[in-house]
């Protein structure tokens, strides 16, 4: 059955120009019929995907007189990550410009290397964007780590789609920011605010409303209203059966797919095959979640920290945790008063991270470490020695004084400079 619609809402839902959709018509990838009042009415069933690129295309690769391959897969991270915003806050819309003009640069490349091309948005977000990049018909000179990597997974942007975007970094490091400079201002009274800060919201990921609003009073007052900006409304559609559940590995809120199983929005859960906890509260509580740019740079890493803090104080070993208003995220002294600093990551594309990092692991006046180590998550430790060479490779920072391993290898490098202390 023909859907006809007006070239203003086919232009939209195949994520294309008025005028790409005119030439389409001219060329014969899509129909079109006119009304009495001779209005253009195009049939969005008779759309059949050109084989060459259009006019259109071919002028935007001309423009284009070097490709930044990078830029351009960066530039599509902020449309799919704008559209899955907007889609959550107001349904189908009109797709962002960041997405539409990312993806045109993506045509483009295909046009210059004479390949198969994505028919627009639509295709790309169904299609393009949920395989893997090694999969796309082009080469691409991209990070070794990045061939596995797709945008879209479960219809969500990806790890490594919010990663390349980087808008939830900044919101993660706002509220990092106005967080520290409220200790600032208040650290002769308030000490030991921020680590308190930090882990709450590291082990409370999801928070009915009313416990949210008892710990900012009681323990938190004095970052009562950033503690209020940490939070969001629960999605209602994440709910089975009228409850909300937690992931059993990270504590995260677990969402529905669309056979009506529980997942965590961390990928890395699944593979530990805990079972869903159902999140307790009253009926009438409102349950509220960490916003989208804590959940993944904050509690992803946050849990690893505070797991290797466990372990390091059942080891018998003097731990503080974020010293000096998180210079680094655990700093770590021995018997014989060594001491080691450590910064804890968890990012899905090591080339991603090693661009984040712009300086060594700093040095706290008082106490200097005498070795420093960036410890990557156990949840990424499928991804091998050759994630660690990627950043090793990868990084502007001089790495000579920074050791650099998985969580698990430095728990045993610990233990053996334990054992050496009590020799």
């Amino acid at each position: 059955m023909s859907e006809y619609v007006s070239p203003k809402e086919a232009a939209r839902r195949l994520g294309v120009s008025v005028d790409s959709l005119r030439r389409w018509e001219a060329a014969g990838n899509i129909k079109a019929i006119r009304t009495p009042s001779g209005q253009r009415r195009f049939d969005m069933t008779s759309y059949v995907p050109a084989e060459k690129p259009d006019e259109s295309t071919k002028a935007i690769s001309k423009k284009l007189k070097t490709t930044d391959e990078e830029s351009t897969l960066r530039q599509i991270a902020k449309g799919v990550v704008q559209y899955a915003q907007q889609m959550q806050k107001l349904g189908l819309f009109p797709y962002p410009a960041a997405l539409q003009l990312g993806v045109e640069k993506l045509q483009a490349i295909c046009v210059m290397q004479n390949k198969i091309q994505p028919q627009g948005v639509p295709d790309f977000l169904t299609n393009w964007g949920q395989h893997p990049i090694k999969d796309w018909t082009i080469e691409i000179d991209f990070p070794e780590d990045w061939k596995d990597a797709q945008f879209i997974e479960d219809h969500k942007p990806s790890g490594f789609c919010i990663e390349l975007d980087g808008s939830y970094i900044s919101e993660a490091e706002r509220i990092q920011t106005e967080v520290m400079e409220e200790v600032f201002r208040k650290s002769a009274q308030y000490p030991n605010l921020y680590v308190e800060f930090r882990r709450l919201i590291i082990t409370c990921p999801v928070i009915t409303k009313g416990e949210r609003d008892i710990k900012s009073v009681l323990q938190l007052k004095p970052f009562q209203k950033v503690l209020e900006d940490s939070y969001e409304e629960a999605p209602a559609s994440y709910k089975k059966q009228g409850k909300f559940y937690c992931c059993g590995h990270c504590g995260g809120l677990m969402h529905r797919t669309a056979d009506n199983q529980l997942k965590c929005e961390n990928k890395h859960c699944a593979k530990e095959k805990k079972s869903p906890v159902p999140f307790q509260c009253d009926k009438d509580d409102e349950v509220l979640w960490l916003k989208k740019g804590l959940r993944y740079f904050i509690h992803r890493p946050g849990c690893a920290e505070l797991r290797i803090e466990k372990r390091l104080q059942e080891l018998g070993l003097e731990v503080t945790l974020y010293p000096d208003f998180d210079k680094y995220d655990l700093h770590i002294v021995f018997p014989d008063n060594t001491v080691w600093a450590v910064d804890v990551k968890f990012w899905e594309s090591a080339y991603n991270l090693a661009k984040k990092v712009d300086k060594p692991i700093p040095r706290l006046i008082h106490q200097p470490y005498h070795e420093a180590f960036f410890v990557f998550a156990d949840e990424i430790r499928e991804y091998g020695d050759e994630y660690i060479q990627e950043f090793v490779n990868r990084c502007s920072v001089k790495l000579k004084k920074s050791q650099v391993m998985f969580e698990q290898i430095f728990l045993k490098a610990v233990e053996k400079k334990l054992n050496n202390c009590q020799k």
